[in-house]
């Protein structure tokens, strides 16, 4: 058991991707196994998946154990069946090259990810019955100091004015890290209050639930 704090985290911004490559499978295995040829893909190497099961679907993943032609899916389970059809996984991959850092972040605050349910009301009973349905979209909002000449300032005012999703990494004290993909909208006029630092507010709203790593 351990606690963790914010302080000192760190946002980043994928300002740079490789080319798409194609995935010709993906095991279905307690460790998911991919092929892809010439992926190119080191140990640790973040890179966005477009792939044909819902829940790996643009998502950014890590790449474990990579050999020539194949590599594992760090931390991911495709072993249910259901979930992961077998022989549908395949699709491609984009490897981000180069991170810009997101500087002044002051807060951040999240949204979504709830269980949605459906819900019966029996003429014979008199409690209603709930069922797990979906999850609600999720979204992040960053909060940040405002200077416009900051490198990361303008990656996050391409990104929202090119409405293209895009990676984002969240790096924790102590060597966590995790990875999200989405759609970047930042108001551009700061919000100015006496005795305040300006800010400004970006939000990503996630594609898939983020992905995390231990280290």
């Amino acid at each position: 058991m351990a606690y963790f704090i914010p302080d000192g985290t760190r946002f980043a911004i994928a300002t740079a991707t490789g080319a798409p490559v194609t995935v010709t499978g993906i095991s279905n295995a307690t460790t998911a196994v991919v092929s892809a040829a010439g992926h190119g893909l080191t140990a640790k190497a973040p890179f966005i998946l477009m792939s044909g099961w819902e829940d790996l679907n643009e998502g950014v993943f890590r790449a474990a154990s990579p050999t020539t032609g194949t590599f594992e899916l760090e931390g991911v389970d495709s072993s249910n069946i259901v979930t992961f059809p077998t022989g549908s996984g395949g699709g491609s991959l984009i490897p981000v090259t180069t991170w810009t850092e997101i500087q002044q972040v002051l807060n951040v605050n999240t949204s979504g990810g709830e269980q949605q349910y459906a819900e019966a009301e029996p003429l014979s009973q008199k409690y209603s019955v709930r069922i797990p349905t979906r999850f609600s979209a999720q979204s992040m909002e960053l909060e940040i100091g405002d200077d416009p000449t900051l490198p990361g300032y303008v990656a996050l005012i391409n990104a929202s004015r090119a409405t293209k999703p895009v990676a984002i990494r969240m790096a924790q004290p102590g060597g966590a890290v995790a990875y999200g993909y989405g759609y970047i909208s930042v108001s551009e006029m700061p919000q100015l209050q006496k005795g305040q630092v300006n800010r400004v507010k970006a939000s990503i709203a996630l594609q898939r639930p983020i992905r995390r790593y231990a280290n």
